[in-house]
């Protein structure tokens, strides 16, 4: 299963940056087509109570915005794997390889765009990134689908505007009339914007409760691939300008913008964590701990005693585990070499372990007394400006 894990892993991969690079008729140059333009159209129609042409237009901003974001991420993955060209400059000489690469990497990105985004503007206001973030435009449109007697719809893009607003009473009211009054089916009732994963995972959890060993190691297998995948894409996303309002030495700037982005890419746990509304801190290990019982209700205790190590690097004094893993090895065949953690997990545990140690020196150590320093501390003179994406 690790080999299929691997497989299919390096399959979306490729599927991804396929998909992203052959799509490039799906957007237009034109910038009166740009999702900000859509979405400024749609928020007029909806305060001119055009109900049809919110639909329309918000569903236009919402496609676009997708097709961007996915056009940003696939190219700084698709231009992270290293170039196939010869090195200019000399191997041995570190510092000049390693810029080099970098060097090679953004003409790679430059290119990427330029063929998908067809030479579009990519100058968007932070206002309304933070509003497709928010999922504002779900605010709108579950009304505009009210009006127009859509009642699924609407209840679906409530449903999808709580999964990260939980707290909006207005919204989980509209929600409760459209379930209680209303009588909408809440089993058709979706989050418009899940990633795959959480429905590999619901699938997996319900397979687990009905005792459908195969199928839920399956199901949790393909959620942890596209979780995996997931990650990479929120990380990459990070990878965006930074406005740093001062002007700092070389290496300043860019250990400035690299801590910018480290703080984002630490974030992407908590934001994959929201399963349908349910924040889950510990999402990705849990997989590993459905997989042990799993495999060890298949008969696979090399593959249950790997998934107990993997769990047991995310959670060490975790007594159930420590007692499963006790159990395993009173089990004939099993052996003390046998709990190793599966490679994934072993790199996702030490990326997630070096980058937590590595924001918190830089959180005790750049701090200064009032004159200490002539230039500001790191990420101190972040000011909102308008966002351009490279």
């Amino acid at each position: 299963m690790v080999m299929f894990f691997e497989k299919y892993h390096r399959f979306l991969e490729i599927v991804c940056i396929l998909v992203i690079c052959g799509c490039s008729a799906a957007t237009s140059a034109d910038p009166s087509r740009s999702y900000d333009i859509l979405y400024t159209k749609a928020v007029e129609a909806y305060l001119d109570e055009n109900w049809e042409q919110c639909v329309t237009s918000m569903n236009e901003a919402l496609e676009d915005y997708h097709f961007y974001i996915d056009a940003q991420v696939g190219c700084r993955l698709s231009c992270q794997k290293p170039s196939s060209n010869k090195y200019i400059t000399p191997q041995n000489l570190e510092d000049l390889t390693h810029w080099e690469t970098m060097i090679k990497q953004t003409l790679c990105i430059l290119k990427c765009k330029k063929k998908v985004l067809k030479g579009r503007a990519e100058i968007i206001s932070r206002s309304v990134s933070h509003d497709f973030e928010s999922f504002k435009p779900y605010d709108y449109l579950q009304l505009c689908y009210f009006k127009i007697n859509d009642l699924l719809k609407a209840a679906s893009c409530a449903y999808t505007f709580l999964t990260i607003n939980p707290n909006h009473d207005v919204m989980k009211d509209n929600l409760r009339f459209y379930v209680d009054e209303l009588k909408v089916d809440t089993n058709y009732i979706i989050n418009l914007e899940a990633k795959a994963y959480v429905d590999f995972y619901v699938r997996g959890s319900d397979a687990y409760k009905k005792e459908d060993h195969a199928r839920a190691a399956n199901y949790m297998e393909m959620s942890l691939a596209e979780y995996l995948l997931s990650d990479a894409e929120c990380r990459v996303h990070c990878e965006g300008p930074f406005d740093q309002g001062w002007f700092p030495d070389f290496i300043s700037s860019i250990s400035n913008h690299y801590t910018f982005t480290l703080k984002c890419k630490q974030l992407c746990v908590e934001k994959l964590g929201n399963l349908n509304g349910e924040i889950h801190a510990d999402l990705f290990p849990s997989h590993y701990n459905y997989l042990q019982f799993i495999y060890y209700k298949l008969g696979d205790l090399f593959k249950a005693c790997q998934a107990v190590a993997s769990y047991q690097l995310f959670s060490p004094e975790d007594e159930i585990m420590a007692a499963n893993k006790e159990f395993y090895l009173t089990l004939p065949g099993v052996e003390e070499s046998m709990f190793g953690p599966r490679p994934e997990a072993l790199q996702y545990f030490e990326r997630q372990k070096g980058e937590k140690d590595l924001v918190k020196f830089i959180e005790e150590n750049f701090q200064f007394d009032e004159g200490d320093l002539s230039e500001p501390n790191m990420e101190e003179q972040h000011h909102e400006s308008n966002e351009v994406t490279m």
